[in-house]
């Protein structure tokens, strides 16, 4: 699984057991994937907290610079249909205010907050991959299968152990 070998030393074992997400019985089987579905969902929730870590950040930068109706964006959040979609996609400053988040992450992944936030903007991005991945089987999105699977290659040849780019 993508923890055991990438996250090692970093915390993360820590962080699941004292957010109470397992116990040091289960750990082991949690960062080595066995128990694949408690694995998954403590790697979800983790990278819910430093999305939402990274976007208050973002958010603390920009208070000066621009403001945007976030009222749209919140209807959006707490009413997810069609037209609030529409809607927020039509709000201008929403679109830029994305966009100037998209430059945040993008500054963020050079190094602008440091190591650490880059390291585990890193591990979102990965798991953004993974869950593609299962979004494109999920669906029988064969396109977006071999997208997914072509962008996963450094990420199958980069840990030690067995190969399973074939």
């Amino acid at each position: 699984m993508l923890t055991k070998n990438k996250c090692p030393g970093s915390g993360y074992a820590e962080i699941l057991i004292e957010a109470g997400m397992v116990t040091t019985g289960c750990l082991q089987s949690v960062l080595s994937g066995k128990a694949y579905a408690k694995a998954l969902f403590c790697l979800k929730s983790v990278t819910e907290t430093l999305e939402r870590l990274l976007f208050e950040s973002f958010m603390d930068m920009q208070q000066n610079t621009s403001e945007f109706n976030s009222t749209t964006l919140m209807t959006l959040v707490s009413i997810a249909s069609r037209k609030t979609l529409e809607d927020a996609l039509n709000d201008q400053s929403l679109m830029d205010c994305i966009d100037q988040y998209i430059r945040f992450e993008e500054s963020v992944r050079t190094g602008v907050l440091g190591k650490t936030a880059t390291f585990w903007l890193s591990v979102v991005d990965h798991l953004r991959l993974v869950m593609m991945l299962l979004y494109s089987v999920k669906t029988n999105n064969l396109m977006l299968f071999h997208e997914c699977c072509g962008q996963m290659a450094e990420l199958f040849f980069a840990f030690d152990g067995p190969n399973y780019s074939r």
